[in-house]
């Protein structure tokens, strides 16, 4: 099979544009949309009140996420979003004064705010540095203290686009007893997470980036063994056993992660999170992520030779869907409008860093063009 020939037909906005902003916001595939608007015509016009008739795709879409996690259904619970399920894991695990939390200074807000909120109950945040715009495993293991409770990184940086060595940083946890908690949102859709294989303990992501589902249909995975540690702090209807007993109030909490689910959830979204997950199945992760692989390092190499410094580390097992240029503010605003004006949607953030993040159904003939842009206004 030509890959990704037979998919990009399900992508119509590759006749007009080139969108390498996947690290930001994905494009809806035809399915996805399909999907979207059979759900809104029963809402609308045929089955309206399709709570239990929509069960089975919900249930669906919970094992599709496990089997990306290489885990268990029982161990998924759906949330808004990334910020949403580390809220859930701050908020739940039982605090002591004087307890400590490794975080590092490249981390995506979502994944420090929630922390940062926990110093009134006498919680320390810890940062490792990096160096330059790398996080070395060694600079983890020497801010390890006999109280840092908890680990959190992303799989992959949203800057950098550094894909971290977890299974090292899981071997640090467990030696030390510390949990280890992973923001996977700039990484699952692009690779998948063997989380039993790795013992990681705790996962939060969104659907509506490299997933490419809908905004607000996010995720988390919690071990059986951290869930025995948290206390909800939030109960629903839904998060409680026999949740159809409705005048039993005995506040009786769920067995599986589905306690952390307290209401209504996001069909719409889920649904089309649902269609998402089926065509990644189809295609085959491995498949995916060897295709995201090439482009990234096709076009570290092009950029490189344009003399553009790239910060993205070099080694595949280092790298994944993203690959970012350190320039000065000037020229990196200059090739940003440049690239727009010549629709290619890429990402500038903190006025210097150009960030460009292709997904599966994207060329190596894409790529071409855009160093060709890009060449152009260097000259």
């Amino acid at each position: 099979m030509n890959f990704p020939a037979p998919y990009r037909e399900l992508f119509p906005h590759t006749q007009t544009q080139i969108y390498l902003n996947h690290a930001a916001i994905s494009p809806f595939s035809t399915r996805v949309v399909e999907t979207l608007n059979e759900y809104i015509a029963q809402r609308h016009l045929t089955e309206i009140e399709n709570y239990f008739s929509f069960q089975p795709k919900l249930q669906e879409a919970r094992e599709r996420l496990a089997r990306l996690l290489h885990t268990h259904a029982d161990r998924i619970a759906f949330s808004q979003n990334t910020s949403g399920g580390f809220n859930i894991l701050a908020a739940s695990f039982p605090w002591q004064p004087g307890d400590r939390i490794l975080l590092n200074r490249l981390e995506f807000p979502a994944n420090v705010y929630p922390f940062e909120n926990l110093r009134h109950l006498g919680v320390e945040i810890d940062y490792v540095t990096p160096r330059g715009h790398y996080l070395a495993l060694e600079d983890f293991a020497a801010a390890m203290t006999p109280r840092t409770r908890l680990l959190s990184v992303s799989q992959v940086q949203f800057l950098s686009g550094q894909r971290i060595n977890l299974e090292g940083l899981s071997e640090l946890c467990h030696a030390h007893g510390t949990w280890l908690s992973v923001d996977s949102i700039q990484a699952l859709g692009a690779t998948d997470l063997n989380v039993e294989t790795l013992g990681i303990d705790f996962v939060s992501c969104g659907g509506h980036k490299w997933l490419m589902g809908p905004a607000g249909a996010g995720f988390l995975y919690i071990s059986k063994r951290l869930q025995a540690e948290l206390k909800p702090v939030f109960a629903g209807w839904l998060s409680v056993e026999n949740e159809w007993d409705l005048l039993d109030y005995e506040l009786k909490f769920r067995g599986d992660a589905c306690r952390f689910e307290t209401g209504t959830l996001n069909f719409l979204g889920i649904a089309g999170l649902h269609a998402a997950l089926g065509l990644f199945e189809e295609i085959g992760m491995h498949t995916i992520e060897t295709h995201i692989l090439f482009l990234t390092a096709w076009l570290r190499d092009a950029c490189e030779d344009l003399g553009l410094k790239v910060i993205t580390p070099a080694h595949s097992s280092e790298r994944l869907g993203i690959l970012t240029l350190d320039l000065p503010p000037a020229q990196a605003t200059h090739l940003y409008e440049i690239l727009t004006q010549n629709k290619v949607e890429c990402s500038l953030r903190e006025e210097r860093y150009l960030r460009f993040s292709p997904h599966f159904y994207n060329t190596q003939t894409e790529l071409e063009r855009v160093l060709e842009i890009l060449k152009a206004a260097l000259e």
